[in-house]
């Protein structure tokens, strides 16, 4: 007995000191969905954020503000980012990256201004100019447009930007594609198609004439309906006062098994590459604001859809039956928060940066914008839900599982997982891959062709002459003089980005938005028929894969001594 009471006593004791730690923000990783946009349902490039999506993103960054700027650092429960700028913003503190649409920009710039005012605000204590640069030699102090508006920077990735692999790595996957083609031939697919046509047709009749057309109307576009829905249902008070509340909600129910069926998938490395990408990219974040000692990385933002944020859920153990929000598409303006935290005692300044043994992490999911919407802590890796707080260690160890490692890999990126090799650790095999191999064939046939054309130059006087007389229009295109208006040619771009085909026809690419629901409805509806349909896949021109800026990711295995290329 008196032993039992002593284990107690110790226990209480450990709790009462954990209880006067303070916590110390060094890091923040903060993945941002979107504001309020108009819908999809025609082409995502001309979807924009409406003023109501903007205010969003304000409310969102002025959370922020809250959250990390403008609470108080010496309290036990600060959440404060460890020596920050508080007012005038540090381009050098914050990271900002999108994707390349206008509303995810619009939605990073909204934020923005929520998190860093203008600094002729009142409420920024008359820090009416930025120190150093707003004085001019004759003494004039000059305040920037819109009462001392500041300017962040913001990074885009577009499609042809490697680091889109990172902020949305679904988009423009082969490998991803044609995993969605294999679910739309599955079972499951086609019962759950069958038995919402009428429920779709009702819908067309009442909400969606003339806006989908009967191919794109039904389970196949699950998601595209009910975002127009959504939009109408904000916006449109006929749609609001006619719709009922259980057609909008079955909508909503049937949109999100849609996105979890096709990104919420842990055991498929592909269908999750979205939350991979993402999750290697969070643990390269820290380890830089590590190795910089906090003087850099200190709030890092990205903007883009819900793909990373469904697919992480999946990997990362949130989608459970005890956090049943994670099996929702996270609404517009919903935030995943990664903190990297230190435990001060009492008395501790934390005036050093602390070391990684005495570091851990934390999460919290913001889920929608309203009122009542502020970051709750879930555990990840599936520990109990006591355990929010993880050590650094542990949490490199659990997430390294699952991320996308480093290497040769992440620079190919998506077509490195096929059906022969899911593995991101390196390659499995000792001997050239038929890739490879046929590679260096091709080279050495070209070294062998050039070597005995040099000889035949040199021995018998062999010369080549430019044929005059041609006219510029007989020899443009790969046909010449005889190509027809119907042949595809090849075309240099302005700023001699590289050749590319060109068509008469109209090949008008989506964004990825669209992957997985109409370029895929002419493949579907081929093999209904029984012929072999074609997948509409965006044409786009690989960047370099020799640039010199491509990151190193500090957790990625060390290459093994028997390692062949």
């Amino acid at each position: 007995m008196l032993q039992s009471l002593l284990v107690v006593a110790i226990c209480a004791s450990d709790i009462v000191s954990a209880a006067t730690l303070r916590q110390q923000v060094l890091s923040s990783f903060v993945f941002t969905r979107y504001g309020d946009r108009t819908p999809l349902y025609l082409d995502n490039d001309i979807s924009i954020l409406t003023p109501f999506g903007a205010q969003q993103m304000y409310n969102v960054g002025s959370r922020f503000r809250d959250r990390y700027l403008t609470s108080t650092f010496d309290a036990l429960d600060s959440t404060a980012i460890r020596d920050i700028s508080h007012y005038q913003l540090n381009a050098d503190e914050i990271s900002i990256l999108t994707t390349d649409n206008q509303y995810a920009i619009a939605s990073a710039q909204a934020f923005m201004q929520g998190l860093y005012p203008p600094l002729a605000d009142p409420s920024n204590q008359n820090y009416t100019h930025e120190a150093g640069v707003s004085n001019l030699a004759n003494g004039t102090n000059v305040v920037a447009p819109l009462n001392g508006y500041q300017y962040p920077k913001i990074n885009t990735a577009s499609s042809y930007d490697l680091r889109s692999v990172w902020i949305n790595g679904a988009q423009n996957c082969p490998a991803y594609t044609g995993r969605l083609i294999e679910y739309y031939n599955t079972s499951d697919y086609a019962f759950l198609y069958e038995s919402t046509l009428e429920f779709y047709q009702d819908l067309k009749d009442d909400f969606l004439d003339n806006i989908f057309s009967p191919s794109n109307l039904g389970y196949f576009d699950a998601y595209y309906i009910y975002d127009y829905l959504r939009y109408q249902y904000l916006h449109n008070s006929t749609v609001r006062n006619s719709i009922s509340d259980v057609n909008m909600t079955r909508a909503e129910i049937l949109a999100a098994d849609w996105v979890y069926a096709l990104y919420n998938n842990a055991t498929d490395p592909v269908k999750s590459i979205a939350g991979r990408s993402l999750a290697s990219q969070i643990l390269s974040i820290f380890y830089n604001a590590i190795n910089m000692e906090g003087r850099t990385n200190k709030l890092n933002l990205w903007f883009g859809d819900f793909a990373p944020m469904v697919s992480f859920a999946a990997l990362a153990g949130l989608t459970s039956e005890q956090n049943a929000i994670f099996y929702d598409v996270p609404p517009l303006g919903s935030s995943y928060i990664f903190e990297l935290v230190s435990l001060l005692p009492e008395g501790d300044p934390g005036s050093s940066f602390p070391a990684t043994s005495d570091m851990y992490v934390r999460f919290y999911f913001q889920n929608g914008t309203d009122e009542y919407s502020r970051p709750i802590e879930y555990p990840l890796f599936g520990r109990s839900p006591s355990q929010t707080l993880i050590p650094y260690s542990e949490f490199v160890s659990g997430i390294s599982k699952f991320s996308l490692s480093g290497g040769v890999k992440e620079c190919i990126f998506c077509p490195a997982y096929t059906d022969g090799d899911n593995s991101t650790s390196g390659s499995k095999g000792h001997g050239l891959s038929p890739a490879v191999a046929g590679v260096i064939g091709a080279v050495v046939a070209l070294a062998v062709a050039g070597i005995l054309f040099g000889l035949l130059m040199a021995v018998a006087g062999l010369r080549v002459h430019r044929q005059g007389g041609k006219r510029r229009s007989d020899i443009a295109g790969f046909r010449g003089s005889q190509k027809l208006a119907s042949d595809q040619d090849l075309t240099i771009p302005k700023g001699g980005a590289g050749a590319v085909v060109t068509s008469t026809e109209d090949d008008h690419v989506k964004s990825h938005e669209r992957i997985g629901s109409w370029e895929l409805r002419d493949k579907a509806k081929g093999e209904e028929a029984g012929q072999v349909g074609a997948v509409r896949t965006p044409q786009r021109r690989r960047p370099s894969y020799e640039d010199d800026e491509i990151q190193v990711n500090p957790y990625t295995p060390a290459v093994k001594p028997h390692d062949q290329v």
